[in-house]
């Protein structure tokens, strides 16, 4: 347990080190506007890969427990402001076996095969960053997160991915957000160190600038070396009603190409998706419709697991096959507006084709989510959260899947 030992001392070391100084540096824009948490993560995961005689492992299940800790710093003044960024994480298994293992939520040994390795009793992990600030601008170096439309790191399982490199945001212009960016290697969520990624090299740069008070306009472009390029475009329109009504639309559009060594293969693709939604109180009606076009089937992952920014990418399926065409359907539901803030509820159903998967077939896949949340809204659990996300999904090449995630949170903020 040498391993919590030392996390659990960097993470005390962030906890005391506002209250360690003197008063005078304590006033100091650096403490004086950081942030702490502690944020507790219990995550159970259950896959039933049901009967698929084509996965060399028909079930998943694991239960863990995982802490992330991060204290983000204001500012020194003057006009080059610094700061830090530190993050430290550590995760517990509560329950697997060697036949379950692969959920995601913890490391395996060996080479993750089921029945002959097993997952990690515990692992940790610690990063961090510093920033620079000059006028509405900020520069981090270092460990960090990372959301844009082209590269993008994910949190879905119990620790979040990492990546290290270079990453400037800049607000300088009213309405106008420029983000660049170089990564050079990146941690996945169920791995301790580097190499659980085939990162070496990516460059991204892009900008979001509201047109108007209800149009929104994104372009983005990436490099990633040895893998393909990536152009990103974007329109969101939102508009109110009254005080009860909305409509939006979302268009989204990427451009894949490969380059280099072309790792992930020859790529030659556009990716295009289109999202209607009314707002009626509580209530939520959502359309989409999303198509891929061209040679092999939109990528990611080497930059991110979250780097799919098209409509139907949801909870276990991508409908990103080549030339695969898909349209969605979907109820939210959000019960404050009926007395009971803090519930909420979603359901959607997303159907895909005119794709092969298999040998001279038309393939189809569908996938059915329903999802539950509540949000304790005051007294001392206040912000504790529960989560329940429930997927359905079945094709017509090789096998379906039902899926199961409960995540309870609760934060600790000071």
């Amino acid at each position: 347990m040498e391993r919590m030992s030392v996390w659990g001392s960097g993470l005390l070391m962030l906890a005391i080190t506002p209250l360690a100084v003197g008063d005078e540096v304590s006033d100091s824009a650096f403490f004086k506007d950081s942030k702490t948490q502690l944020l507790n993560r219990n995550f159970f995961f259950n896959r039933d890969f049901r009967d698929n005689a084509s996965t060399a492992q028909s079930y998943r299940q694991e239960w863990a427990q995982g802490l992330i800790g991060t204290f983000n710093s204001g500012f020194t003044e003057g006009t080059v402001g610094f700061g830090i960024d530190l993050l430290g994480m550590y995760g517990l298994k509560l329950d697997s076996s060697s036949d379950r293992i692969n959920s995601g939520l913890l490391p395996s040994s060996g080479n993750h095969i089921a029945g002959v390795d097993h997952a990690q009793n515990d692992y940790s992990k610690a990063t961090g960053a510093i920033k620079i600030k000059v006028s509405n601008t900020v520069l981090k170096y270092g460990g960090q997160s990372v959301a844009t439309p082209v590269f993008a790191t994910a949190d879905s399982r119990l620790l979040p991915e990492t990546v290290e490199g270079f990453f400037l945001t800049s607000k300088e212009v009213k309405d106008l957000t420029i983000e660049a960016g170089h990564f050079t290697s990146m941690t996945l969520q169920a791995y301790s160190t580097r190499p659980g990624s085939a990162l070496t090299g990516a460059d991204i740069l892009g900008a979001s600038y509201k047109l108007t008070p209800t149009l929104t306009a994104s372009l983005y472009g990436s490099s990633v070396k040895d893998y393909w390029k990536k152009r990103y475009a974007a329109l969101a329109w939102v508009k109110p009603l009254d005080d009860l009504q909305t409509v939006s639309l979302d268009l989204r559009a990427y451009d894949l190409k490969s380059q280099g060594e072309e790792k992930a293969g020859e790529l030659d693709n556009q990716s295009f998706s289109l999202k209607g939604a009314y707002r009626y109180a509580g209530s939520t009606f959502s359309l989409a419709n999303q198509q891929i076009h061209g040679r092999g089937a939109f990528q990611l992952y080497v930059d991110g697991t979250n780097t799919d920014y098209l409509s139907n990418y949801i909870q276990y399926a991508e409908f990103t096959r080549e030339n695969e065409r898909s349209w969605q359907a979907r109820y939210d539901f959000n019960f404050a507006s009926i007395g009971v803030p803090g519930l909420t509820f979603m359901t959607r159903y997303v159907r895909g084709d005119n794709f092969s998967a298999s040998a001279g077939q038309d393939d189809r896949e569908w996938e059915r989510d329903v999802e539950m949340g509540y949000v304790v809204q005051s007294g001392p659990a206040k912000n504790l959260s529960f989560r329940m996300r429930q997927a359905t999904y079945r094709n017509s090449f090789n096998g379906s899947l039902d899926e199961v995630r409960l995540i309870t949170e609760y934060p600790l903020n000071w």
